[in-house]
């Protein structure tokens, strides 16, 4: 009796997604979608109930149900939008552009640290082992408050300039740059979605760069990956920006720890930083911090900000800025230009 109820379940799921996408064609709009969803939650949900009464079937059953109806709003959605929204894919030229200031003899890519990329792997694979129950949650969030697409890719520079994609879930609004074009996002940005702000609160948007880590684009601690078109401008103006591309970006670093928006000078002399003391144990040191100042809201987001700590004590010890007990791994020297 519970495959039929199951199997009568996404029958009627199916139906209001394929009624409507024939109505609608490519034209479908939000509350459409959202419509859909709901439609397809009563009319599978009914018959369980009514089946619930007389016969023992699973609550799981229930969930299966309401999963079946998302996927059908998902699929509705994505005939219109897609399941990802490449955001401003930089042109063949920029990235040519960007390849040229990384070219052999010019920079020089860094030694991995021993057990680097070991540790990443482990943890990217317990990061993702550990968060994704919560992946259908966000995305049905994220989804419902706009219909469309999920999870969002930036086009981002990695590890010896090459332009990579960097997956992330989306936070903003579909097409929030179709008028303005690639520019960073400021504080309070009213492109936000409200579901996107509690996720940059927390960086429930970035756990789709796991799967970057996993793939050798990235690594858990690294020098922020910046979009392909914003980092053609900081190598045009800022003299050895090349340089924080000799290591695979990360999700984590200590200019995203301290500040969310930062100067290039600034965020490059940070980078460097840490490239110059990189090891697994600074890369513990480091992710703990991130979580630290994630929980208790601590991370600062415009350039006037005073800095956590004075100038010179950040360029005594730029891995431990807080002024907290230091060892000589974590004591990085002079910043340089400081």
């Amino acid at each position: 009796m519970n495959y039929w109820v199951l199997l009568l379940s996404m029958v009627l799921a199916l139906l209001p997604a394929v009624v409507l996408t024939s109505l609608i064609s490519r034209t479908a709009r939000a509350w459409t979608c959202r419509i859909a969803f709901l439609v397809s939650v009563g009319l599978i949900l009914s018959p369980w109930l009514w089946v619930r009464l007389g016969y023992d079937v699973p609550a799981r059953v229930a969930l299966l149900m309401v999963t079946g109806a998302f996927a059908c709003g998902i699929v509705l959605s994505a005939a219109t939008a897609g399941i990802v929204e490449d955001n401003a894919p930089p042109s063949l030229g920029v990235q040519r552009m960007v390849l040229s200031y990384h070219a052999p003899g010019t920079v020089r890519r860094r030694r991995v640290p021993r057990g680097k990329r070991l540790f990443d792997i482990v943890g990217a694979s317990v990061g993702l082992a550990l968060t994704l129950p919560l992946w259908p949650i966000i995305g049905l969030l994220i989804w419902f408050e706009e219909p469309g697409p999920v999870f969002f890719t930036k086009n981002s520079v990695g590890l010896g300039g090459a332009t990579f994609r960097q997956f992330k879930f989306r936070s903003m609004r579909y097409g929030a740059e179709r008028l303005t074009g690639p520019v960073a996002s400021p504080a309070g940005d009213p492109r936000t979605l409200r579901v996107g702000r509690r996720l940059r609160r927390w960086h429930l948007d970035e756990l789709p760069e796991l799967i970057n880590v996993l793939g050798g684009k990235m690594s858990l601690v690294g020098p922020r990956p910046l979009r392909t078109v914003l980092v053609l401008s900081h190598l045009e103006t800022v003299p050895g920006y090349a340089e924080r591309h000799t290591v695979r970006p990360g999700i984590a670093c200590i200019a995203q720890i301290e500040k969310f928006h930062m100067p290039p000078q600034e965020r490059l002399e940070k980078d460097l930083a840490y490239i110059r003391h990189q090891s697994v144990m600074v890369d513990l040191k480091l992710l703990g911090r991130a979580v630290l100042t994630t929980v208790r809201g601590e991370r600062r987001y415009h350039h006037s900000d005073p800095p956590l700590v004075p100038a010179n004590r950040a360029a005594a010890d730029p891995i431990n800025p807080s002024g907290g007990p230091s060892d000589p791994i974590e004591h990085a020297g002079q910043l340089p230009g400081a």
